[in-house]
């Protein structure tokens, strides 16, 4: 039976159904998930999901790192609005839950491995263990929250602010993304970000 690091964060989810509180029902269930997962390895940049299409998986990144972005074409211009570091659980939720087109790119960086499960696969492991929906719900929740505080961020905090806090929750991110994309990432251009830098010193 794999023990992949995607069973910690989906036990350390709170609150827990009491069935997981059983140890034999938590080993079923994971030899029941190992058997729907999928892994891949990226040794390039690659696009999981494209604007227009429907989000069929969701992704846990086992280490590397992806980004969700728009891109608008009228102004050449990207703008990432979602970071995942390992440990964290990717999809597009609308998309995936509501079977609606998506808006969002989602790219993967090189030198990531993830693991994957289709909507068809997540379908199955609720009907065979349905308090296993509870991971859904605390999917959405975590989104929401990432969001109302990425909204915060932005309103609240200055660029450098917001620059500081972004490497430290993911204090190896230059290693994973490039400049360009950190500051799409921060709502600055990369000369605005060197000129950060300059005037305050590397952190």
């Amino acid at each position: 039976m794999q023990s992949h690091r995607l069973f910690d964060v989906l036990f350390s989810m709170n609150p827990l159904p009491k069935e997981l509180a059983n140890e034999a029902n938590r080993k079923d269930l994971i030899e029941y998930i190992n058997s729907k997962i999928g892994f891949s390895h990226h040794t390039h940049r690659q696009l999981l999901l494209n604007p227009g299409q429907i989000a069929d998986h969701i992704y846990f990144v086992e280490s590397g790192m992806a980004r969700g972005y728009y891109d608008d074409e009228l102004k050449e211009k990207e703008y990432t609005i979602c970071l995942w570091d390992e440990q964290t659980i990717i999809t597009e939720p609308q998309s995936f839950l509501k079977r609606t087109p998506s808006q969002l790119y989602i790219e993967v960086m090189p030198g990531s491995r993830l693991l994957s499960i289709s909507r068809q696969h997540l379908s199955d492991i609720i009907n065979a263990f349905p308090y296993a929906e509870i991971f859904t719900r605390c999917l959405m929740l975590q989104y929401v929250s990432y969001h109302t505080k990425r909204t915060h961020d932005l309103i609240s905090l200055s660029a450098w602010e917001r620059y500081l806090d972004l490497l430290q929750k993911h204090p190896k991110i230059e290693q994973k993304i490039s400049k360009e994309i950190i500051a799409s990432y921060l709502g600055i251009t990369p000369q605005s970000l060197s000129r950060l830098i300059k005037d305050n010193g590397h952190p």
